[in-house]
């Protein structure tokens, strides 16, 4: 039976409640997220102290989201404070307050844990093996080394969007920033990097940033491009994007900042001060690029208590397509599964080279998830799978490869795929168009070969010569299906590849 996992993270600028359900097997997805705006920073007073009235004008959300829990039959919770209440000089007492007002059980985590938490949601989702993670919240800066999916080094940093907002954003007029303002805050921040050397000391590596700022920028940046993909996660900035961002957005009153697509009004103040805190780590850092990882804190969180022993996942592309097939999609998995093999024996059998590896993921992604679309309408489930493949927030993949993915997943090289090579070429390669008419055109052949979904061929031989391909194929019994879909693919394939097809079946040895 399926259970439900709660999670609450009172943070220096907002609350969150998510909700997770998860299979005895360990899969699991999101189910309920709550989030309201607190801005429990700037409720500390000058002696450091948060008092008990700030509590209880928090206490009725904390309440109300415990009654969500209860109506979602939560049976597991685990509710964490950040740097506003850790920072506090009276923390001890906030967490007994809150327990009064509210009964729940609050622990305050450390920035070391806090960034050990965003880590774990940054590499569980995430196909990156190095880089510096930025973690920009209301009240702290966590910054996170990681190399082979290892960290090495965290810090944290007592400011954040709203307290240095508060510190040197008040004397600004109508929400426009001075040069001089930029420049102190920016000194600021950079006196704070000094006796932190690894920061200085690996150059080159992406940023890899949660938190509402860089989300935010993000968002702000896809409205004013156009872009294709509207999702966050995994999304590339450059250098040149926030550089962009810097040069407009602190010198834009405050009323017609509010106004910029993209960016929430409860967000037009701070994301300024955050902005400033980016780009100054960053240059500091000698970074590369800047990465959005839509998952993070809470997510960590997550992985510790239900994976306490091994929270980092092996492989988070092969851990988010094991939990899509978890939840009431209707796919025999021991049929994608041989789809998977099935491609990867024709591609070995017919490619070779550097993109192999990355070659290989799409086929996977593709392979398991091309009927994924059966769960909303049978009869059009490829378009369905397209759409479920774009925005499900696949793990693992960059913007680039979910993309294309999809276009695998619903190869159709007279209409469909045309018009979406189109839609998304501001995301994909030139060289991308050839690959998915290779590997999309592969796989519908290795989908051919178990159109019955019943594992009658047994084994496939694929071999090549004369500008051909063959395939030996064993099966149970004449395998009526298979063959009539093999005769629909193979003029695409023969296109794609450039090679006739042909095959010969022969009676299986296993039966």
């Amino acid at each position: 039976m399926n259970s439900k996992i709660g999670i609450m993270d009172i943070g220096s600028n907002s609350i969150r409640l998510v909700i997770y359900e998860m299979t005895e097997t360990g899969a699991y997805r999101i189910v309920q997220e709550c989030k309201e705006a607190a801005r429990l920073s700037e409720k500390v007073g000058a002696n450091g102290r948060m008092e008990r009235e700030a509590i209880r004008s928090i206490a009725p959300l904390l309440r109300q989201f415990m009654a969500v829990c209860h109506m979602h039959g939560v049976v597991r919770m685990r509710a964490a404070a950040t740097a506003a209440i850790r920072n506090a000089t009276n923390s001890d007492e906030i967490v007994q307050w809150i327990a009064e007002e509210t009964n729940l059980t609050l622990e305050i985590l450390s920035g070391e844990q806090e960034g050990y938490a965003g880590f774990l949601g940054v590499v569980n989702t995430m196909n990156v093996s190095d880089g510096i993670i930025i973690d920009i919240g209301g009240g702290s800066t966590e910054i996170t080394l990681f190399r082979d999916r290892k960290r090495l080094h965290t810090v944290s940093f007592p400011f954040g969007a709203v307290n240095m907002n508060w510190r040197f954003g008040r004397e600004v007029k109508n929400g426009e920033w001075a040069p001089q303002q930029i420049e102190e805050m920016e000194s600021f921040v950079r006196s704070s990097l000094q006796n932190h050397d690894w920061i200085f000391s690996n150059p080159g590596l992406p940023f890899i940033g949660l938190g509402g700022t860089l989300r935010t920028l993000a968002k702000i940046n896809q409205k004013r491009q156009d872009y294709s993909l509207p999702v966050t996660h995994h999304y590339e900035m450059t250098i040149e994007d926030v550089d962009y961002f810097y040069g407009s957005l602190p010198h834009l009153p405050y009323e017609k900042r509010k106004k910029t697509a993209g960016l929430s009004k409860d967000r037009a103040d701070i994301i300024v001060p955050g902005l400033i805190i980016l780009k100054t780590i960053f240059e500091a850092a000698q970074g590369s690029a800047y990465l959005v990882s839509g998952a993070g804190l809470r997510d960590g969180l997550f992985h510790e208590l239900v994976n306490a022993e091994q929270p980092v996942v092996a492989n988070p592309l092969i851990t988010s397509i094991r939990n899509i097939l978890s939840f009431a999609v209707p796919v025999s998995e021991a049929h994608v599964k041989r789809v998977n093999e099935y491609a990867v024996r024709l591609y070995d059998t017919l490619a070779s080279g550097t993109s192999a590896a990355m070659d290989k993921r799409l086929l996977l992604t593709a392979a398991t998830l091309y009927k994924t679309g059966a769960a909303l309408n049978y009869y059009h489930f490829r378009q369905n799978s397209v759409f479920w493949i774009l925005h499900a927030g696949i793990g693992g993949l960059s913007h680039r490869e979910t993309v294309l993915a999809a276009l695998i997943a619903d190869y159709h090289p007279k209409n469909r795929t045309p018009r979406l090579l189109r839609t998304h070429a501001d995301i994909l390669e030139p060289s991308d168009e050839e690959r998915v008419h290779q590997l999309g055109s592969l796989l519908q052949l290795a989908i051919g070969m178990d159109r019955s979904e019943s594992g009658m061929i047994t084994s496939i031989n694929p071999t090549t010569g004369d500008d051909a391909l063959h395939l030996r194929l064993e099966s149970k019994s004449e395998p009526i299906l298979e063959q009539r879909e093999l005769e629909a693919v193979a003029k695409d394939f023969q296109k794609a590849w450039n090679l006739t097809l042909s095959w010969s079946i022969l009676p299986s040895s296993n039966f």
